[in-house]
């Protein structure tokens, strides 16, 4: 349920937990908020009684989390994932034969994004639910003049201009200033989405009536917030330079996407704009020598340079901001356009200057003007938090792109954002005397955008003061532009659509929360260390004191011992948890209790099982062998490998090939395993280094509880600093895949595979690990070669097929999923001794069985 006044929403998540057994147990679940919320309340109900949540900075609350754990007690904490704002993690250990009604309570500042709100609240029950209900209201000081709930979308789509609703949306509207949205699919309309419900966005947006003015401004109880939104303003002639990242890593589909971004933002550039592009990887080249002034001609001129494009080369990021930030600086006429700098990197910087803040203070010298850079970080390979710094220190705003079909959605999205600025060199200022109006937020901006608001609060100090003047200033298409407003406190403390209960505290909370994010941002970008920690003490402060999760505090909610009367605050300090939140379910054992997955490997000689990994290798674990049988193959970015293919049992693996860029001795590109699709019965998993898919549903590399899913059970352990997937079929046969993330001088993230246990598989399996399942496979020593190497002659035997000899010598290779180094039979030829065709281990289609 959400209620949402003066484009402030509350949102309620209430969840049930019952535990039958007679231990504790603990249920984590995962809570996706809107990237500006934050959590104001966090409760828990046990026995009629309700203990509230006490936010502690977060080493506190993790030891207070951690004893209330160790002494059985129930617990809850809430933190938020420090890679990704909008998910939070809710942990709570529920007692021996406890029910436990949790209760999270989330707020925000809705933003106005191009030309209207959006409040989004994610659904994703992974069932068919019985009484499925959504409610949303709202209540405005200004006559809405639109109310619209489009269809439930995926997480990252960009928005789309689409007309089409949500038609089991109800919008009502009992009057002008107010709408009332409804929303319960039946199970048969859940049904018709899928098996598992309903799962993706369900958005409200709405706009309201506003004119050419200073805005609108609130007061509650000595606090005020000032909204500007000005319309019917006309767009700033504009200076685009596309900076583009176009090394090797860029090859293949990325680049493709990056293309289609670009010709799309080439499409929409207005007559009397003008733009440029430059190119980088290991060197740079700009595409014209000075600023195109965009036309007809022109535009289509760059669109054939920009299909033209190819993906080589290092990552040269300083030298591309230094000549980019130079370029706009020589720019004619520069103070009467809108600059953008529209940089894009999917890697970090390999060549010329790679020393991060050496480059970043770089950057801040050339960029005299203190133009805009609009950062991409796009994929996994891109340092997000560089990209960030980037933009936080040079007026622009960053985004992620993730690696998905609508990377192309997302880039462009994020340049129609940015890109339309109305006016340039916003000021606020409030002309009350100084000592009545203080602790402003941020009042200067280098531009109000289209389509967008700005927002500032403070603090009037001063009762007697009973009008607030103040003036909004910049520069328009036409020149300067100053908007003024006086502003009557009485008449302007409560709309008078609503009570005044209803906004207590309201805009001391957004004061606060707007005060304390811009702390975060500005620590970000400062390169000082006192001054940064000095900045955090500031926002940890007020996070305490309002009672906010930021990145700096975490909510712990603890039921008191019914004889326990000392302080939790007494236990040991504990790590603070950075692990992602369980998205699915956990299912109980049979047993009740954690049952975690067991893979014990036997002794060599005794056990058998198959790995594959690294470019791509080979290692294969024979009984009756010391030492495991191990290989290469060769593959084409892009080929699909038959790892396993299992009839009987219904299993089979396959791997997609990635490349590397990086060169062997014979001038062969290195290549990797970059995803690995798992067909098992009618389910489908679908692993890459990013994320774990199971019948559509996410799963996280970085959660450790163990999912009990239909037919398969999963736990993700790590060993040696890698994660590993563990995947138990319940059939006497098991399967590891470990994820290896590029560092040093790797340029590309992979996955290693491995069979722990094959007794369920049929000896007519097949594939690149399959096929010595129906083999005799033994090894005669035959003395050392000029190397020193023992010898041996591997004999492979199968039943009306003749004897293949295979010449090798032992060689220490990493196991695929431990990475210990171990001695191995390594094939002279490779594979192609071991096999009667190598082509029947290469497939068409990653999906086939």
């Amino acid at each position: 349920m959400s209620d949402i006044r003066f484009r402030f929403a509350t949102t309620l998540v209430t969840s049930k937990v019952a535990n039958p057994a007679n231990t504790s147990q603990e249920v984590r679940f995962d809570v996706t908020l809107p990237n500006e919320a934050f959590i104001s309340d966090f409760q828990m109900e046990i026995g009629g009684k309700i203990y509230p949540g006490e936010v502690n900075e977060k080493v506190a609350a993790q030891k207070k989390y951690d004893a209330a754990k160790k002494k059985g007690q129930s617990a809850g904490q809430v933190k938020q994932k420090p890679r990704n704002t909008n998910r939070f993690s809710v942990e709570v250990n529920v007692g021996a034969q406890e029910k436990v009604v949790f209760n999270l309570t989330y707020q925000e500042l809705l933003k106005r994004k191009r030309g209207s709100y959006e409040h989004v609240i994610y659904i994703n029950p992974k069932q068919i639910v019985a009484d499925f209900q959504i409610h949303v209201s709202i209540e405005e000081s200004r006559e809405l003049t639109e109310v619209r709930v489009p269809p439930i979308r995926n997480e990252l789509e960009q928005k789309l201009e689409i007309k089409a609703g949500n038609t089991l949306a109800v919008v009502s509207r009992p009057t002008s200033k107010s709408a009332r949205i409804s929303y319960s699919p039946s199970e048969a309309d859940q049904r018709q989405n899928s098996e598992r419900g309903i799962s993706g966005l369900f958005i409200v947006e709405y706009d309201i009536d506003r004119k050419t003015n200073a805005g609108d401004v609130m007061v509650v109880d000595g606090y005020f917030v000032h909204f500007f939104a000005p319309s019917d303003m006309e767009e700033i002639p504009k200076d685009v330079l596309l900076i583009l990242d176009v090394s090797g890593s860029m090859y293949g589909t990325k680049l493709k996407q990056m293309k289609d971004a670009v010709l799309g933002i080439l499409s929409d550039l207005h007559e009397g704009d003008r733009f440029n592009i430059l190119k980088f990887s290991s060197s740079l080249s700009f595409y014209k020598e000075s600023s195109v002034t965009a036309n007809t001609k022109t535009v289509k001129e760059a669109k054939r340079y920009v299909k033209n494009m190819v993906a080589t080369g290092g990552t040269n990021i300083n030298s591309a901001l230094l000549d980019g930030s130079n370029f706009l600086n020589k720019a004619e006429n520069f103070r009467e356009r809108a600059q953008v700098i529209f940089f894009l990197t999917d890697g970090q910087p390999s060549s010329g200057e790679t020393n991060l803040n050496k480059i970043l203070e770089n950057v801040r010298i050339a960029n005299s003007n203190a133009f805009p850079i609009y950062s991409l970080a796009f994929g996994q390979g891109a340092d997000y938090n560089f990209i960030k710094k980037v933009a936080i220190q040079n007026n622009g705003l960053s985004r992620k792109i993730y690696e998905d079909s609508d990377a192309t959605l997302q880039i462009k999205g994020f340049y129609d954002e940015v890109s339309a600025a109305v006016l340039k060199d916003v000021s606020f200022k409030y002309l009350n005397n100084a000592s009545s109006v203080q602790n402003l937020t941020k009042i200067s901006f280098h531009s109000y955008l289209l389509g967008s608001e700005i927002v500032v609060a403070g603090k009037i100090e001063n009762k007697d003061v009973k009008v607030l003047d103040l003036s909004v200033e910049g520069l328009g298409s036409q020149g300067t532009v100053e908007l003024s407003l006086s502003a009557d406190l009485d008449d302007n403390s409560f709309p008078e659509l609503t009570k005044p209960g209803d906004y207590v505290k309201i805009t001391e909370k957004i004061w606060a929360y707007l005060t304390i994010k811009q702390l975060l941002e500005k620590s970000v970008g400062e390169t000082d260390p006192t001054v940064k920690e000095d900045i955090k003490k500031q926002a940890l402060e007020l996070s305490l004191k309002y009672k906010f999760v930021t990145p700096l505090t975490s909510m712990v909610v603890v039921k008191p011992e019914k004889k326990e009367t000392s302080s939790v605050d007494e236990e040991d300090d504990a790590v603070a948890d950075s692990k992602p939140p369980n998205p699915l379910p956990v299912k109980p054992p049979t047993q009740g209790g954690s049952l975690p997955l067991s893979f014990n490997r036997g002794p060599p000689g005794t056990s058998y099982g198959g790995g594959a990994g690294g470019d791509p290798h080979f290692m294969i674990r024979i009984r009756g062998m010391e030492y495991p049988l191990c290989f290469d193959l060769h593959a084409n970015p892009g080929d699909v490998l038959r790892i396993l293919a299992n009839k009987e049992s219904g299993i089979f693996i396959n791997a997609g090939i990635v490349p590397s860029f990086k060169f062997d001795a014979h001038h062969r590109m290195k290549t990797f395993m970059g995803e690995i699709v798992i067909l098992f019965k009618s389910h489908v998993m679908k692993v890459t280094p990013t994320k774990i898919v199971f019948d559509g549903a996410e799963l996280f590399w970085g959660d450790e509880n163990p999912y009990f899913l239909k037919d398969v059970t999963v736990e993700v352990v790590t060993i040696k600093r890698c994660r590993v997937l563990r995947l138990d079929f319940g059939n006497s046969v098991q399967v590891a895949i470990k994820r290896t993330i590029a560092y040093g001088n790797m340029t590309v993230d992979y996955l290693n595979v491995y069979i722990e246990n094959e007794a369920g598989l049929s000896e007519n399996s097949s594939g690149i690990l399959g096929q010595f399942l129906h083999r005799h496979v033994t090894v005669h020593q035959r003395g050392t070669n000029r190397k020193n190497q023992i010898v041996g002659d591997i004999l492979i035997e199968e039943a009306g097929m003749p004897t293949k000899h295979v010449r090798s010598f032992l060689k220490e290779k990493p196991d695929e999923v431990t990475g210990n180094l171990e001695l191995c039979w390594n094939a002279h030829n490779g594979i192609t001794k071991t096999a009667e065709s190598v082509q029947h281990f290469f497939v068409d289609d990653i999906m086939e069985m």
